[in-house]
């Protein structure tokens, strides 16, 4: 027992010095073909004790995963989310001269007032603060400051990231507002109050804190990267340009109501692993299981998507509707398909990804094959929805008993570099930092929109940039995953200005040379023209497509409808790129274009 506080000592040093050692991997990656790209980065606050702050984020997903997660979720599942809310409430009055002094010290009289008035009306009308009248009826809101943000304004705006165990992301500057934030909270002053009403607090966060820590290749980054800019904008105060344009980019952001309809529907998943021939590892995959014999719908997500991303979980929520039994695992970009394949595994040539993609499949059916029947079908969305069309066209024509590509591009290497093209659309502008800080606020507060609020104003510069930043971000998780690349504050810098042609020529396309596979296979091996005698064989095939999606030119989309007339294709002239998902007629369209006849299947 003795023993055991040394062993984590070690732990955290051998962390710490993997952090700091030189990567020779990433010391041999090409140079970006647009360097100028590190402008449109976003920056997170300087990282100097990254080694150790990274060794403290391990220890403390260690303790969400292995304690808090199931006390979260068992007080979750016995206390009312109402009975948890009204308990919010409560804490969040408290915290009135907490916010009062943050307003004061900045000399923000008008929020102060604001405050004063919301803890008057709650703490009468809201029973002590259980409730929130002066949001709820009289549309007084919060004027959320606190010490950390007194500190900024008056000057200490530049401070260091720092992660402290338990409490979470902060800076210098916010450890020492948040210890005089403590004294100014009445919770304090009762032993384990304060405790408490944090825990409270904390349970809403864990389902978005799992999601991090599941989804994501290095949820420490991404994680630092939130934290830093959030507070950069409200210690600024930023308020975003409210500038509105009707683009298929400004439509695409609407894929944030593409929700699916159950917000518990991820729960009822289970997990199965397979584990192809010449697999590193078994691959994990997420299953949703009728309780009588039905066929296999495989999901295939979007770039670089997870199997528990909101899009398709989404998508496997409507297949799971009409009677499927659901497997969805990641993308062939994603970090987590690429550490299980086989070794030097380059995702993006599509024969090496068709070969891994059938052998999953092949696996899954051996493993739960017993409570199958019928034929599989396979939907997709984006990228997962090229590799559909793929998947069918190279298949015999009634290999499927449906097949769904859902905003697919024709030629994926032009989808791609489109992407590559709206990253960089605010480049050059004067007031980038502000295009970009303005963006951001915007997606911020989108995240917790419904589609019944409508969309924000967002500008054609803004939302091309955070589809673009997407993107890019995604490519970066490819890119350290295949190459096996420490994650860093340096890899990310360096990595994140290289785009796709960077990737495909510089990356994959060397590598398949000393194969004998040469640039005119890749660039057929891209383009779906090259299997249209397949493509147009192929049975139960139909494709979901809008008049404005950034990934298809004109003649793209031209060619497509062309080879998929009438109701072979679900067409809507706006939405840019999934955009439109979310719209009832939409998904009731999808849903009828993959039902099957349980008859039929029964006979079969």
């Amino acid at each position: 027992m003795l023993l055991r506080p040394y062993i984590l000592i070690l732990l955290l040093f051998s962390v710490g010095c993997a952090s700091w050692r030189s990567d020779p991997a990433l010391e041999n990656l090409p140079e970006p073909s647009h360097p100028k790209d590190v402008q449109l980065l976003l920056q997170p606050s300087p990282d100097p004790l990254e080694p150790i702050n990274r060794a403290f984020f391990v220890v403390d997903r260690a303790l969400f995963t292995g304690a808090l997660e199931p006390i979260w979720a068992g007080y979750n599942a016995a206390v009312p989310q109402k009975a948890r809310m009204g308990i919010r409430h409560f804490s969040n009055n408290l915290k009135y001269p907490v916010r009062l002094t943050g307003n004061l010290l900045q000399g923000e009289w008008k929020n102060a007032g604001t405050e004063t008035k919301r803890f008057l009306i709650n703490t009468t009308a809201g029973v002590l603060g259980f409730s929130d009248p002066a949001s709820d009826k009289y549309n007084i809101y919060l004027a959320e400051e606190d010490l950390g943000q007194a500190f900024g304004k008056w000057g200490w705006s530049k401070s260091a990231y720092l992660y402290v165990p338990v409490w979470g992301a902060s800076s210098p500057r916010d450890v020492v507002g948040g210890v005089g934030a403590v004294s100014l909270n009445p919770s304090s002053w009762f032993y384990g109050a304060g405790a408490a009403l944090k825990f409270n607090d904390k349970s809403f966060q864990a389902e978005s804190t799992r999601q991090l820590l599941a989804t994501e290749f290095d949820p420490y980054s991404l994680n630092k990267l939130y934290y830093t800019r959030k507070r950069a904008i409200e210690i600024a105060n930023t308020q975003p340009a409210m500038a509105s344009e009707n683009t298929p980019q400004t439509q695409t952001l609407q894929t944030v109501f593409n929700r699916p309809q159950d917000d518990k529907f991820h729960d009822k998943a289970g997990t199965i692993k397979v584990h192809p021939v010449g697999f590193r590892k078994a691959l994990p995959a997420s299953v949703w299981m009728q309780t009588r014999d039905a066929p296999i719908a495989f999901i295939i997500p979007g770039l670089g998507g997870h199997r528990l991303g909101t899009q398709a979980l989404a998508l496997a929520e409507l297949a799971y509707q009409e009677g499927y039994n659901v497997v969805c695992f990641s993308n062939n970009l994603n970090w987590e398909f690429i550490q299980a394949a086989p070794a030097d595994y380059l995702p993006g040539y599509l024969d090496d990804d068709l070969q891994y993609l059938r052998q999953v499949h092949e696996a899954t059916t051996v493993k739960i094959g017993a409570k199958t029947k019928g034929k599989p079908a396979v939907m997709g969305f984006s990228m997962g929805g090229w590799y559909t069309l793929n998947l069918a066209a190279s298949s015999p024509p009634e290999a499927y008993s449906a097949s769904l590509a859902i905003n697919p591009p024709l030629d994926l290497n032009t989808g791609l570099r489109m992407l590559d093209k709206l990253f960089r659309a605010p480049a050059g502008e004067k007031d980038l930092d502000l295009i970009k800080e303005s963006a951001l606020v915007k997606l911020l507060v989108s995240q917790r929109r419904s589609s019944d609020q409508g969309a924000l104003p967002f500008s054609d510069q803004e939302a091309s940039f955070l589809i673009g930043l997407s993107y890019r971000l995604t490519l970066t998780q490819t890119i350290m995953s295949s190459l096996d690349i420490t994650p860093s504050s340096k890899a990310h810098k360096k990595i994140g200005t290289l785009g796709w042609e960077d990737y495909y020529s510089k990356i994959v396309a060397p590598t398949l040379a000393s194969r004998k596979i040469h640039a005119e296979a890749l660039s057929s091996a891209s383009n779906l023209r090259t299997r249209e005698a397949g493509l147009t064989a192929a049975k139960h095939l139909k494709l979901v497509l809008t008049g404005n999606d950034f990934l298809l030119t004109q003649q793209d989309l031209a060619w497509f409808r062309k080879r998929f007339p009438g109701d072979r294709t679900i067409y809507t002239e706006t939405g840019g790129h999934m955009g439109q998902l979310w719209k009832p007629g939409v998904r009731e369209s999808m849903r009828a274009a993959i039902r099957w006849n349980h008859a039929d299947s029964s006979s079969k």
